[in-house]
Order: structure tokens, then sequence, then C-alpha cells
């Protein structure tokens, strides 16, 4: 399965629209290295072989690192959330159940604060998603 990744213009689209700041401050306020590296992430792997063979750990480690990299003075979380719905939208996977926004908050919050590890959360997204492939 070829994956499409989220990519800095997206993210810092996502930014611009959560934080309400412009997308040239954001450039300068944002660590970049930090979001480059968290967005970077899921696809990582040594030759052919991916770190993250699945969906839902690549989702996890996008959503982990996004939230605990914290390359935003403010709205990390809230970032993290959509790159991650953007994310799966790319990919043609869909919520199945989509989680209510009290769930989905207690997962963001879990994952940021390390109450919940990456693989807790790639669990929890495994209960959500649904890939294209599965879909009848």
């Amino acid at each position: 399965m070829s994956v499409e990744y989220v990519d800095l213009v997206d993210y810092l689209a996502i930014a611009a629209e959560v934080t309400g700041l412009d997308i040239t401050v954001l450039s300068r306020v944002a660590k970049l290295n930090l979001v480059d590296s968290a967005l970077h992430a899921p696809a990582a792997g040594f030759g052919e072989t991916d770190l993250y063979p699945e969906f839902a750990e690549k989702a996890a480690v996008l959503v982990t690192r996004l939230a605990k990299n914290h390359p935003l003075p403010d709205g990390n979380k809230r970032c993290a959330w959509v790159a991650l719905r953007l994310f799966v939208e790319l990919n043609d996977y869909i919520w199945e159940p989509y989680p209510s926004v009290d769930d989905a908050e207690a997962a963001v919050l879990a994952v940021a604060s390390g109450r919940w590890t990456q693989e807790e959360m790639a669990t929890w997204l495994g209960r959500h998603l649904i890939g294209p492939s599965a879909e009848s």
C-alpha cells in the first residue's frame, strides 16, 4: 500500500487555521525542525522495511510526535488532531465509529501527557479506523 503523508505545507496551513496566526508568522515562531521530524517519523524505515508497517501505527506516530514535540507556542494538541484527521483522509481510511469530541480529546491529552504510549494510541486508532480495502 502506498501511503500519502502530511507535509510541512499542510501542517502550516492547519496551524494557521487552528491558531489564527498568519503562515509567515508561524514559520518564524514554530520550531520547524520539530514539525519536520514529527511529519517524517511515520515513514521511517530501513531499506525496504517500514519501522511502522501498519497504518494505525503510522497515524499514532504522527499524532504522538506532533502533540509531544510542542513545535508551536500554542495549539499543538489541536493541530496534532487535525493533522491526524488529514492523514486518515489522504489515505482513504474512515472512522468507524467516529470518536466523540470527548473521546478524541481524551486520547490526544493522554498521549500528549505521556499517560498513553504511542502503542496505546495505535491500539485506540486501530479500533476506530477502517482501511480502504476493508470497506464493503
